[in-house]
C-alpha cells in the first residue's frame, strides 16, 4: 500500500486538530490500527475517538459509516454505539490533508473477549445482535461495499483462489468440499435471502460489556467493515468468532439463535444454511491466514492465530452441523 495514503499525524497534530475542529482539549493516546490511525482523546469530563482514514477508502464509504451511527442513533435507541461528534461548523467528516477525519465518543466498557462465557451472555450477543439487525432492516442504503471484497461473506467465492496456499491436504480437501456445496446448495439462492447493510464483523473484540453487568452486551463499536449484502451474514459472522474456543458449541450457538430470533425471526432459508454461512467464514479466516503467512513468513503469529477456526471447523463436522 502506497505510504501516502496512510495517515501518520504525530500526537501533536491530533491534539491541534481536536483543538481547531471540534474546540476541544485533551490528552491523545494513539490506538491500534492497521491502516487507518485512531487515538483516544481523553478530557477532565469526557472521552472521544479521533478517527483519522485511510486514502484507499473512499468518501462515500466514511460517509456511511458516519450515516449508519446517526441513523441508530434515533432508530435503536435502547442500543449502544459510538455518536458522532460535530465539528464547530457542525461537519461530521472534515478533510485534512486529503485524509477523513471524524471524532466519536467512547464508549466505556470491557470487550467481550476478556470475559467468562456464560448461557446468559450468549443470549444476550444474541438479543443485541437482532435488534440491530431489526432496526438496519429500514437503513436507506444498497450500495456500501465494504473494506475488502474477500471478507464479505457473499462473495465467498472469492477466496477459492487462494486455497493452494493451504498447506495442510486434509484441510484442503474439506474446503474443497465446502465449497462445493456451498456452490450447489447456497450460492443460487443468494439473490433471495434478505439484505441489508450489516456490521459484518460484530465479534467479541467488538461487544462491549459493563462489569458491573457481566450477563449484558452494553454496546458494539468498529463498524469498519461495514457492508451490504445478505442480512443473515452477521448472524453467522458473530456464531464463527463467538464460539472459537467455546466446548458446548451446541449450547452456545442455541443460546446466540435464540436471542437473536427473540428479536429478528430468521426465515426458513436462512435457518437452513446458517451453520454452513459460519463455516465459510472460517473458511476465509484461515484460508486468508494461511495466504498472508505465505506473504510474511517470518510472522508466525499468523498461523497461530487460525488454530481456534480450524478446532471449531471440526466440532461443526463432528456435531453434524455441517456435512
Amino acid at each position: 500500500m502506497p505510504t501516502d495514503e496512510i495517515p501518520g499525524f504525530d500526537k501533536q497534530s491530533m491534539a491541534r486538530l481536536v483543538m481547531d475542529l471540534y474546540g476541544i482539549e485533551g490528552e491523545i493516546s494513539p490506538l491500534v490500527s492497521y491502516e487507518d490511525q485512531n487515538a483516544l482523546v481523553k478530557t477532565p469530563g469526557a472521552k472521544y475517538v479521533l478517527k483519522i482514514a485511510n486514502k484507499k477508502w473512499s468518501q462515500a464509504f466514511v460517509q456511511a459509516q458516519t450515516d449508519v451511527l446517526e441513523y441508530l442513533r434515533i432508530n435503536a435507541p435502547g442500543l449502544t454505539f459510538p455518536g458522532v461528534i460535530r465539528t464547530r461548523d457542525g461537519n461530521t467528516i472534515t478533510r485534512v490533508e486529503g485524509f477523513a477525519v471524524r471524532l466519536l465518543t467512547y464508549l466505556e466498557g470491557e470487550l467481550l473477549t476478556n470475559m467468562p462465557r456464560t448461557p446468559e451472555l450468549y443470549q444476550d450477543v444474541g438479543r443485541f445482535l437482532g435488534q440491530f439487525s431489526k432496526a438496519m432492516q429500514n437503513f436507506p442504503a444498497d450500495s456500501v461495499e465494504g473494506s475488502d471484497p474477500l471478507w464479505k461473506l457473499d462473495n465467498v467465492m472469492a477466496c477459492k483462489a487462494y486455497l493452494d496456499d493451504v498447506a495442510d491436504a486434509h484441510l484442503r480437501d474439506q474446503f474443497e468440499r465446502l465449497y462445493a456445496y456451498y456452490e450447489k446448495n447456497i450460492l443460487p439462492g443468494l439473490p433471495r435471502l434478505r439484505k441489508a447493510v450489516i456490521h459484518s464483523d460484530a465479534n467479541e473484540q467488538n461487544f462491549l460489556i459493563d462489569p458491573l453487568e457481566p450477563t449484558k452486551i452494553s454496546g458494539l463499536i468498529d463498524f469498519g467493515e461495514m457492508q451490504y449484502g445478505s442480512q443473515v451474514n452477521d448472524l453467522a459472522i458473530t456464531l464463527a468468532y463467538g464460539l472459537m474456543g467455546e466446548n458446548d458449541v451446541a449450547m452456545a450457538s442455541a443460546k446466540i439463535i435464540e436471542g437473536y430470533e427473540r428479536e429478528f425471526k430468521l426465515e426458513k432459508e436462512e435457518r437452513e444454511i446458517l451453520f454452513y454461512l459460519m463455516a465459510m467464514r472460517l473458511v476465509t479466516t484461515i484460508t486468508m491466514s494461511c495466504h498472508n503467512a505465505k506473504l510474511q513468513p517470518d510472522n508466525k503469529y499468523l498461523l497461530v492465530t487460525q488454530k481456534p477456526a480450524r478446532v471449531l471447523l471440526r466440532q461443526l463436522e463432528e456435531g453434524k452441523y455441517i456435512l
